[in-house]
């Protein structure tokens, strides 16, 4: 049975019953709402940072019952990382250029773009800070960061299977050196984080994952 509107409620819930976002149907409501609540907390994190945000403001100004966003989502971090996930997603898409240097390039700009973005700054420096502070949150990116590095990892794989590498190189160890230049400028040195940067640490890591020996 359709669950019927609370008409005293001040926000109004954009789904029933039948269509939680647990049980969504593909392009239904509950993907709708599913998706303006990701956007409103990545812009929230943004604008206010991991601390001061709630879950009952996202859920304001999503204009959904903050039970809707409970449903999914248990805690804040839980949201936050899910809202991270799709962000990245989108913003950062494993490439497919048909080589390893263009490859490392085009996730390398995606990154540098992101992070160096004036929102994506303050969301990363946010979330970098309030996970030394939050078990929690803590445990959230690191489940995210597996993931990503996972699904980054894909073009190693590839250029192993082309024979640009040979197989015993490290497909995370290759991804972390990769991003691990930009996110030192975002977070300790505060120097621009351009695509002539991204270039320039792409073709340093190809140049030296071709290199690549398996330890003694």
């Amino acid at each position: 049975m359709v669950a019927k509107r609370n008409k005293k409620c001040d926000n109004v819930d954009l789904m029933t019953e039948d269509t939680r976002v647990g049980a969504q149907r593909p392009g239904g409501r509950a993907a709708r709402v599913r998706s303006v609540v990701l956007k409103t907390t990545a812009e929230m994190l943004a604008e206010v940072g991991y601390d001061e945000m709630s879950v009952e403001e996202v859920a304001t100004r999503a204009g959904v019952h903050k039970t809707t966003v409970y449903r999914r989502w248990s805690t804040k971090s839980a949201l936050i990382a899910d809202a991270i996930r799709v962000s990245s997603q989108e913003n950062v898409p494993i490439p497919d250029t048909g080589s390893l240097r263009g490859d490392l390039q085009a996730l390398a700009r995606s990154v540098a773009a992101t992070i160096g973005s004036t929102d994506g700054a303050r969301r990363s420096r946010s979330l970098a800070a309030a996970g030394t502070m939050s078990e929690e949150l803590a445990a959230d990116m690191h489940a995210f960061w597996a993931e990503r590095l996972s699904a980054s990892g894909t073009v190693i794989d590839r250029a192993i299977a082309r024979g640009e590498l040979p197989a015993s190189c490290d497909p995370n160890l290759i991804i972390e050196t990769l991003i691990g230049p930009l996110w030192v400028r975002l977070l300790l040195t505060g120097e621009p984080i351009t695509a002539d940067l991204a270039d320039r640490v792409a073709d340093l890591v190809t140049d030296g994952a071709t290199l690549w020996q398996q330890p003694q």
